[in-house]
Order: C-alpha cells, then sequence, then structure tokens
C-alpha cells in the first residue's frame, strides 16, 4: 500500500498534475488513502530524497521549484552525460538500435506540437533514454538516471511552450540523423547543443530579459 501511495504521488508529480509550490499536507494525504501518518511520512521522505520535494519550517513539505541556476546546473549536468552517451551510442549502435530510432524519428516527424506539445515530451524522452542505454556505460546510466526525476520537472516546464517544443522537435530529429550517419563527433554535438538551446530557451522563458 506504502509504495503504491508513493509511485502514485511521485507519477502526479513528474506529470505536473501536482503543480511545484503546491503543498503535500500529511493529514489529507492520510485521510485520501485511509492509512496513518507514520507510512505518510515515510511517502514524503522519499520523495524528497528523491529531489521532488522540499521542506520548509512553516508549510511542511511543497513540491519542488526549478531555481534559475538550479537549471543551469541540470542541463550543464546532461551536456556532459548525454553529449558523451551520444557519442558512445553511435559507436556501439547495432541493427536494433537503428531500427529503434528510425521509427522514433517517423512519429516524432508526424507530431504536431501546437496541438500536443506532451507528446513531443514523450517520445523526445524515448529518444534520450534509448541513447543513454546503448551507450552501455555503467556510469553515465547511474548519473543520468539520479538526473532523471529533476529533469521529469524541467519537461513539465517544457511542455507549457510550444516554441521550445518545436525546437526540440528540431534537434532530436538533427540527432537521430547524425546517429544514422554514424557520425560520433557530430552525434556528440547535435545533443549537447540540443540541451544548451533548451537552457537558454528556459531561461529566457522565464527571464525574457536575461540575454539582452
Amino acid at each position: 500500500m506504502k509504495n503504491t501511495i508513493y509511485k502514485e504521488l511521485k507519477t502526479k508529480i513528474m506529470s505536473g498534475k501536482l503543480l511545484p509550490g503546491s503543498s503535500l499536507v500529511e493529514r489529507e494525504i492520510s485521510d485520501e488513502y485511509s492509512i496513518s501518518r507514520t507510512p505518510v511520512r515515510e511517502i514524503l521522505w522519499r520523495l524528497a530524497s528523491d529531489g521532488l520535494l522540499e521542506q520548509e519550517p512553516s508549510k511542511g513539505y511543497i513540491i519542488r521549484k526549478i531555481s534559475l541556476e538550479e537549471i543551469f546546473n541540470i542541463f550543464q549536468s546532461r551536456e556532459g552525460i548525454e553529449g558523451m552517451a551520444a557519442r558512445l551510442a553511435c559507436q556501439k549502435g547495432d541493427t536494433k538500435f537503428f531500427s529503434n530510432i528510425r521509427e522514433i524519428r517517423e512519429r516524432i516527424k508526424e507530431i504536431d506540437i501546437e496541438r500536443n506539445c506532451q507528446e513531443g515530451v514523450f517520445f523526445g524522452r524515448k529518444l534520450h533514454d534509448l541513447i543513454i542505454t546503448k551507450a552501455s556505460n555503467t556510469f553515465l546510466s547511474e548519473f543520468y538516471n539520479k538526473l532523471r526525476n529533476i529533469t521529469a520537472l524541467t519537461r513539465n516546464i517544457t511542455q507549457k511552450s510550444v516554441s521550445i517544443e518545436k525546437k526540440s522537435k528540431e534537434a532530436h530529429l538533427a540527432i537521430i540523423n547524425a546517429l544514422e550517419e554514424r557520425d560520433e563527433e557530430k552525434s556528440e554535438y547535435r545533443m549537447r547543443e540540443h540541451l544548451r538551446t533548451t537552457c537558454r530557451l528556459m531561461a529566457d522563458y522565464f527571464y525574457p530579459n536575461l540575454f539582452k
């Protein structure tokens, strides 16, 4: 029961159904799921350990808001991890891998971002996950997975912006093309460029005059 509630709350946070800055109240969760407060505290602690919640003295646990500094730090970390992963995936890619990315490419090409940003986010995430898996580097995978939860919070931001997701669609297609060309250097470059551009667009989305 406890694990099920944890997973349900985590899904709601990562999908954006529970918004950043909103409170998770022990009593309300306890009443909603008909469990005592002790397991609720354990659930909230796990979500905080995942990086999804912050504890405030007056409010208890609130869903984490991503600061501008954190956006920069997240994407700088992702550049290093996923840039190298793209190079390695290109190097190690087999028939199945290239078949999978071709399928993802066709799905991405069909997406109307203006009507369905979330679909763009979904298939973009599939591409990133596939590249990490094919890179077959335990440490890169570990770092990537540590960032997964907080990265999901940034995705909840990007899917609110059609312009950001349009750029991401173009970038994902460019990454796939580089991979299919078996160009390791270009694959890494395209991934780094994509993450750097997304970071800049996100910062500009919240702070319009930052780069002027």
